[in-house]
């Protein structure tokens, strides 16, 4: 009887109250959904869940009957009743397309950044697994993905390819904003420090469509934390050959404001092979500063998150045997806003700045180079999201400028100096994209679902150069003629994408099939263009756009067996895929210069096959996972030092208070292409490679703070190669303390 009372009462309240409080969450995952629109259906007015997942939604003057409507890009719209909303705290979506891979572990997680602009869903990994795994940075978490080489430089610079590609083939973003440099395109992960990540989610496979040429065989976006309370962690790296980071990481939330600070510094060291620690090797500094800032607004005019982001990247690499210096600064500063504006609706706009500035001096037997760089862009993009029942939208436009301003100047011996010693080059680019989604209706359990996805882009792209100088006082008019034209370019392309998701829910058990094909284009950058091989063959051809056609099928199984006991979960995921290339830019390197130079070749192909197994058991307390990857690459020079397979184990075993993980892992032989003047390409391969990591993690609870030592080490079986007497694979050990109050 007092329960009917309450609830009577309870209801009275809401509608004297005028006000219905609730939540929104995701149906499958359980984790709650901002930027859903609750709308009165035939009233046009409603409000949007915050970054929480929840909304108030004014009732006043409205029927008992009338219908509220929940609509979300990438979830089956909903309609309730004002009077079932009352009784009603937690309003779950279904989701359209399946999230293939699982979250890593439980708890009230946000929606991936990019999973609502993406034709396919998205891989997740969550903060919880960084410390579990105790990595060291983002490079090596990314490498236990089967997918994902990590190639490391000689600097101590990783980067990432995804599925064979090159380094510059992945667009690596952060919290949605571009980190790749202007100038070539790539991204130091090591630079990125692990405390201040809330979760990194991957997407394999060429989005062009979405983001431009940058992503061509795949996106990264790592998203910064966003917390509610106040957080200060410190900790302290210590690694072989004297190498190690320290990290500071201070967050605090202001009423509706959240501030975060990030700065890690260190240095990375390799030596030479039978050298000691204190001889001449090859040492990088490195330090990544970043600010990020998030105002929430909720008025008439806006309903959603501003956000400011800032990051300076540097790192100081000297090899002391070789005599070869670099220097580089890498800044971006971008501002965004997310949600609903006024009544234009669902939107979102960005606007970014980045700056590099980079001076190389690379000696070798040969002679020396001598480069300076300083590149300039500035890049908006705003996109708008149309709901409409079945039929979702998304169209938006991409603007940007940039400028190199490059020095190069070349002292090698027995070598005809010809090509530019510097020139100024300016790029105006912009882009139109529109995604449409069809989506089947209805949530029944045994029912499939059915997506389509079509997605357009149109591409312009223009170069002009200006002050173009010859590195020879003397030239005849032959070289004027190979020279007049570059760094003018003007291209125009269209690409087209299209996907397809059939997922089937039935008890205990979701399974999904997906297919998606389309075509995609990568522009030389202006690195590119000035890093031709052109003092080596004067008729070298201006460089071409690169075009790639792909085809991939996949299927996923993700089940909770009822009747295996202690089996929690079990996840299978298998997809075939080829793409077939136009005009592949290859690179290769001089000896001894840590400098690529690039040229097309015709025609270039590659297939492959990906295979992944995961179960969860005891609670989450083991989770085991092994990945295989095979590739059938048609041209190894257009895929320098590429694997082509993969083999990872994966487990991670957590108690209360202690951590223990490890990977197993196996990748082919690796083959790159090195230019000896006078003599042709050298064929560098590195053999097949085996080995294990381990990491270890003791969490300590001081009361007033928390504590956790971690141990990992790398390449444990020592299995070691050497190039040019320098060590590469090396066996690395880290020590990490840190502290959280």
């Amino acid at each position: 009887m007092k329960n009917i009372i309450l609830l009577i009462a309870l209801n009275i309240s809401f509608y004297f109250g005028q006000v219905v409080n609730g939540t929104v969450s995701d149906k499958i995952t359980g984790i709650r959904l901002s930027g859903v629109n609750v709308v009165v259906a035939d009233k046009n007015t409603g409000v949007s869940t915050d970054s929480n997942g929840e909304f108030s939604l004014s009732i006043k003057g409205l029927d008992s009957s009338q219908i509220v409507q929940f609509t979300h890009i990438g979830y089956d719209q909903i309609f309730i009743k004002v009077d079932n909303l009352i009784s009603q705290s937690n309003i779950l979506l279904q989701p359209r397309v399946l999230q293939f891979e699982a979250i890593e572990t439980a708890g009230i997680k946000r929606k991936p950044a990019i999973e609502k602009d993406l034709p396919q869903s998205v891989s997740i990994i969550q903060s919880d697994a960084f410390a579990l795994r105790a990595y060291v940075d983002a490079g090596d978490l990314l490498a236990t993905d089967q997918s994902v080489q990590i190639e490391e430089s000689l600097s101590g610079r990783k980067t990432v390819s995804i599925r064979g590609g090159n380094a510059d083939d992945v667009l690596v973003l952060y919290n949605g904003f571009r980190l790749n440099r202007p100038y070539d395109n790539v991204f130091d992960l090591s630079l990125i420090d692990m405390q201040n990540i809330e979760q990194i989610e991957i997407v394999k496979g060429g989005h062009s469509v979405l983001y431009g040429s940058d992503a061509f065989s795949g996106v990264i976006n790592i998203v910064p934390k966003n917390t509610k309370d106040k957080n200060v962690k410190v900790s302290q790296q210590f690694g072989s050959y004297a190498s190690g980071f320290w990290n500071a990481n201070a967050q605090l939330k202001l009423k509706k404001s959240f501030l975060s600070l990030n700065q890690k510094r260190g240095s990375y060291k390799r030596i030479f092979q039978d050298s000691q620690i204190d001889s001449p090797g090859l040492n990088s500094g490195l330090s990544h500063s970043a600010l990020d800032m998030t105002n929430r607004f909720k008025n008439t005019l806006m309903n959603g998150n501003l956000e400011w982001n800032f990051t300076q990247d540097k790192q100081v690499f000297d090899n002391t045997r070789d005599q070869n210096t670099i220097n580089s600064t890498n800044q971006l500063a971008g501002v965004r806003y997310d949600g609903i504006l006024w009544f234009i609706g669902e939107v979102e706009l960005a606007f970014a700045s980045h700056n590099l500035s980079e001076t190389q001096d690379l000696n070798n037997q040969r002679g020396s180079i001598s480069r300076s760089l300083d590149h300039n862009s500035n890049k908006i993009d705003a996109r708008k999201y149309i709901n409409l029942n079945k039929v979702e939208w998304m169209f938006g436009a991409q603007a940007e400028d940039s400028k190199l301003n490059f020095f190069d100047d070349q002292n090698l011996n027995n070598t005809q100096q010809i090509g530019l010693k510097s020139a100024e080059i300016n790029r105006q680019q912009a882009g139109f994209a529109t995604v449409l989604k069809l989506h089947s209706k209805g949530d029944e359990i045994g029912q499939w679902l059915t997506d389509l996805d079509m997605s357009y882009r149109y591409d312009f792209v223009k170069d002009q150069s200006d002050s173009l100088l010859n590195r020879r006082e003397i030239f005849d008019l032959s070289e004027i003629s190979s020279l007049v034209d570059f760094g003018n370019n003007q291209w125009s392309n269209s690409i087209l994408k299209i996907s397809t998701i059939a997922s089937k829910r039935a008890p205990g058990m979701t399974m999904a099939y997906w297919a998606t094909t389309g075509s995609n284009i990568k522009f030389p950058s202006l690195q590119q263009q000035i890093s031709q091989l052109t003092f080596m063959d004067p008729n070298q051809r201006r460089l071409k756009p690169e075009k790639m056609k792909s085809l991939e099928i996949g299927i996923n199984i993700l089940t909770q067996p009822k009747t295996m006991e202690n089996i929690d979960q079990l996840e299978l995921q298998a997809s075939v895929f080829r793409n077939d290339y136009l005009n592949k830019m290859r690179s290769t390197f001089l000896l001894g210069m840590p400098i690529a130079y690039f040229e097309n070749i015709p025609i270039a192909t590659m297939s492959g096959i990906e295979v992944k197994a995961k179960a969860k058991t005891y609670g989450g307390r083991f989770v085991g996972e092994i990945g295989m990857s095979n590739y059938s690459i048609s041209d190894l020079s257009a895929f320098p030092f590429k694997s082509p397979y993969k083999l990872t184990i994966n487990t991670t075993s957590k108690w209360d208070w202690f951590t223990i993980g490890a990977r197993l892992f196996q990748e082919g032989e690796q083959t790159g292409l090195i230019l000896v003047p006078e003599k042709g390409y050298n064929e560098i391969e590195l053999p097949a490679f085996s080995n294990y990591d381990l990491h270890i993690t003791i969490d300590i609870d001081f009361n007033f703070a928390k504590g956790q030592i971690s141990y990992s080490g790398r390449n444990l079986k020592k299995n070691t190669i050497s190039l040019d007497g320098l060590l590469l694979r090396d066996t690395r050990k880290y020590l990490t303390i840190s502290l959280e109050l």
